[in-house]
């Protein structure tokens, strides 16, 4: 495997959207006191378009990303787990572009934001234009929008083991993943007084590569990677750094 890019942030990652078209991922990460930031990354690439993008206060939280706009939204009553607010950033240059803050944010698609009015009980959608925030339709059915490609993949676990062994020291379940003819697996192993998450990559019966991808853990991961398109992803270092391999 080729690692395509790491990038460790200055707290712990939180939360995370892709947008597959642009080839754009957005990372919500927080400090100690649990104040937001924002992360895109072009993730063929491994290039930072934008970090440490700040806005409010520690009530927004990641809606999605778009092919040029970070979209935050905001919880004004954390406790009814409703929104309230949605607002878009430029991704390059962090700048505000526009504010709404009386929607409720459904769904990112094709033809443009859906949202609804916060706190409304009516079964219908607005659909808001992408760049400018302004009201392109309203009262439709979400079902009549287009949703965006999602191929994200997580590995699950899973009670079979591989035709090869792998590893005489298995702690939990193995984690399976199929990628072009390849078979992904994911375990852990005891080491001393820790674990560490392994990772094998198998096909027509061999190894093609077997490593670490992190160590010192001190419980078992119950999610240990995805897959979008042709890449690899998994978090570690106590959930600051996101690692992307070529599979």
């Amino acid at each position: 495997m080729t690692k395509a890019f790491s990038h460790i942030y200055d707290g712990s990652i939180w939360k995370m959207d892709i947008q597959e078209a642009a080839g754009l991922f957005a990372i919500e990460w927080r400090d100690q006191e649990g104040s937001p930031y924002f992360s895109v990354i072009h993730y063929p690439s491994g290039r930072v378009l934008s970090d440490h993008i700040q806005y409010g206060d520690r009530w927004w939280t990641l809606a999605a990303v778009s092919d040029k706009q970070l979209l935050l939204q905001h919880y004004p009553q954390p406790e009814q787990g409703q929104t309230q607010g949605l607002i878009a950033i430029d991704v390059h240059t962090k700048e505000v572009l526009w504010e709404q803050f009386n929607v409720h944010f459904i769904e990112l698609t094709k033809e443009g934001i859906a949202v609804k009015q916060a706190f409304s009980n009516i079964n219908k959608v607005n659909l808001l234009e992408t760049s400018s925030g302004q009201l392109l339709q309203h009262n439709l059915s979400l079902e009549t929008l287009t949703a965006l490609p999602r191929t994200v993949r997580s590995a699950s676990a899973v009670t079979t083991a591989p035709t090869v062994p792998l590893t005489s020291d298995l702690v939990g379940p193995y984690f399976y993943l199929e990628q072009d003819g390849k078979e992904l697996w994911g375990y852990h192993e005891k080491k001393d007084a820790h674990f560490r998450l392994m990772l094998a990559v198998v096909q027509n019966g061999l190894i093609l590569h077997q490593s670490c991808l992190v160590d010192q853990l001190r419980y078992l991961l119950p999610e240990v990677f995805f897959v979008v398109n042709q890449q690899l992803f998994f978090i570690r270092n106590n959930k600051r750094e996101i690692v992307s391999y070529f599979v």
